[in-house]
């Protein structure tokens, strides 16, 4: 599978798979350009953050399609004029869909798919850029490709996704409004100013002195923009409806987003419009958190067609994306924790083990106001997951990782998990991590510590898409210290 497909349509797209060697990826490209190919050396989204290892070229855990840039940021060909692509697939046979699919019921799938760089003050989620968020990110500076009806078909259910996050963190906060002129003929009152020449062709020439026609401003929020996000709402409906699930019948997050969105532009009037009326739309200042979401509103009047007889289809282009396997990989262990048995923060159980909230963060330093200190190490720690046994109080904290367990150790995930033990006060920690099998579960190992308690490491694997309750079962019942 992996490797050069035939050209289509004067496309040429080099298919391979995430964390993968990239074998004869060089035979297309133009002996002139193979030098000038960009390769990443830090965690750059271009070319899907291809990069080279121990003297090979590899995939990263970035999947998606994009054009295939060069250092000074062109656009790539081969000898017969074919522009070059590349599609980078999961490692693993899963597709994004169903691990999107698998999570969509998660009473925190909103909290991830949201953006995730939010600084340390802040504790909730806001609106950012396209760019910051940690799951998926869109060339939507890039001209849409024409690729196939897969390829499309999966886009567009990653670009509602993205979008319908997005949307219902704008409604939580005030739409976006300005003062509108309006003219109305009014009875017994004026309001504003008289228009004297529509008034006497209107009123004084019938003989109704009792009316004023009048002009004035108010303030509205029933505006292009919010005009705009809910058109293309109302196709995201239709879309996660006709090819996704059908939240009509099944009580899900994405039906939850679209309720809760719908709801806050129900007073939005209703138009047709595509994509293009978004030219020329800036936004600054307080309505600043426009931008992105108006954005991700463009990609889904551009990509979703409704015929007149009601079917919806995709055009077939789309915006070049990345998702983060390793980022959507960590969300998909946290549903499957709660899928099996594991609580989480929001439950009202008061007994069991607890999975603490997404993306929480616990500052390294308690002091504040300090008149010289020292910042090298400053800043905050964010475990991936962090498990409350809440009859007692004890804490284990578990890192995911989309790696090859195979290839190694790391330094980094090391010192990680050794200065979660220590912040946290956990005596059990781990790594679970992805595998082709179900599940395989390494024996605990103590860490050398001069600590005067004993801390263990657990290392698991866990399959996708395999619905195995194991390791859920082994966490509940060997990470947590049994009582006498």
């Amino acid at each position: 599978m992996n490797g050069w497909q035939d050209p289509k349509d004067g496309k040429r797209i080099y298919l391979i798979t995430d964390n993968t060697r990239m074998d004869g990826f060089t035979d297309y490209i133009k002996e002139e350009d193979i030098e000038r190919i960009y390769v990443t050396y830090s965690e750059s989204r271009i070319n899907l953050g291809i990069h080279y290892y121990r003297n090979n070229l590899y995939s990263s855990n970035l999947v998606g399609i994009s054009r295939i840039k060069s250092v000074d940021d062109e656009n790539l060909y081969d000898d017969e004029g074919n522009e070059l692509l590349i599609k980078v697939v999961p490692r693993f046979n899963v597709t994004v869909v169903e691990l999107l699919n698998y999570i969509r019921d998660d009473d925190e799938f909103d909290r991830y798919m949201a953006p995730q760089t939010v600084s340390n003050r802040h504790k909730e989620k806001d609106i950012e850029a396209i760019e910051r968020n940690e799951i998926f990110y869109f060339f939507e500076n890039e001209k849409p490709l024409k690729v196939d009806d897969a390829i499309s078909e999966e886009n567009s259910i990653i670009t509602v996704t993205a979008f319908l996050s997005l949307l219902r963190l704008l409604c939580k906060r005030p739409l976006m409004g300005r003062m509108l002129k309006e003219e109305e003929n009014l009875t017994g009152k004026v309001k504003g100013k008289i228009v004297i020449e529509k008034n006497i062709r209107i009123n004084t020439m019938h003989g109704r002195n009792d009316r004023f026609y009048c002009q004035y401003l108010h303030f509205s929020d029933d505006i292009i923009e919010n005009q705009i996000l809910k058109v293309a709402l109302k196709k995201a409906k239709r879309f996660v409806i006709e090819y996704f699930i059908d939240s009509s019948k099944d009580k899900n997050l994405y039906s939850s987003m679209i309720s809760y969105c719908s709801n806050a532009l129900r007073h939005i009037s209703d138009i047709s419009c595509s994509g293009n009326a978004c030219n020329g739309l800036k936004f600054s200042g307080c309505y600043a958190y426009y931008k992105p979401v108006i954005a991700m509103a463009r990609m889904i009047l551009d990509d979703i067609s409704i015929e007149s007889n009601g079917e919806i289809n995709t055009t077939g282009y789309i915006v070049p994306y990345a998702i983060s396997m390793e980022k959507l990989f960590e969300v998909y262990v946290r549903a499957y924790l709660k899928k099996n048995g594991i609580s989480s923060y929001k439950s009202k159980n008061t007994t069991g083990i607890k999975l603490e909230k997404f993306d929480d963060k616990t500052d390294v330093f308690l002091e504040e106001g300090l008149r010289n200190p020292g910042k090298y190490i400053s800043g905050s720690i964010k475990p991936d997951i962090i498990l409350t046994n809440q009859e007692n109080g004890e804490t284990v904290v578990l890192d995911v990782k989309y790696k090859d367990y195979t290839n190694g150790n790391s330094r980094d995930d090391r010192l990680q998990l050794l200065a979660y033990s220590m912040m946290l006060n956990a005596n059990n920690v781990g790594i679970i991590l992805p595998t082709r099998t179900e599940v395989e579960i390494f024996d605990a190992r103590r860490i050398n510590s001069m600590e005067n308690r004993t801390v263990k490491y657990h290392q698991m694997l866990l399959g996708m898409m395999k619905d195995n309750p194991t390791i859920a079962n082994y966490i509940k019942d060997n990470t947590f210290e049994k009582k006498d």
